[in-house]
């Protein structure tokens, strides 16, 4: 019986030495699940990532810096297929980029300079095959 628990005891120090690996000082790398929002560094595949800084395949990433195939990405600098992307500065095939500078394939890029394929770029120099831009 003390071989078991022996084993036992093992195995549980295994897994914690794992997750510090993974949650050294609450900076967490998630994937999957419906609510990560005990992340703050990465969140692959998750259904709630409020506080990650990188998210992927992603919903609820209020907070994260990077999106990419991700949802409510308000925060976000950098946006690849995501949406809700409002304070990103460049954005690829994503929605609501309403801050960027740089849009591809992206809708609502009121201050971009540069567009291509992109709508409503009011304020942009660059554009091509884009909606709303300026004649100069």
């Amino acid at each position: 019986m003390a071989f078991k628990t022996c084993a036992f005891t093992k195995n549980w120090l295994v897994i914690a030495v794992i997750v510090m690996c993974l949650c050294t000082e609450y900076y967490c790398q998630c994937t999957g699940g419906s609510n990560c929002s005990s992340c703050t560094a990465a969140c692959t595949g998750c259904g709630n990532c409020p506080n990650a800084h990188t998210c992927t395949n992603s919903r609820n990433c209020i907070n994260a810096l990077t999106c990419t195939d991700s949802t409510n990405c308000r925060r976000a600098r950098t946006c690849t297929n995501s949406k809700d992307c409002l304070a990103a500065t460049t954005c690829t095939t994503s929605t609501n980029c309403n801050k960027a500078k740089t849009c591809t394939n992206s809708t609502n890029c009121y201050a971009a300079t540069t567009c291509t394929d992109s709508t409503n770029c009011y304020s942009a120099t660059t554009c091509t095959n884009s909606t709303g831009c300026p004649r100069r």
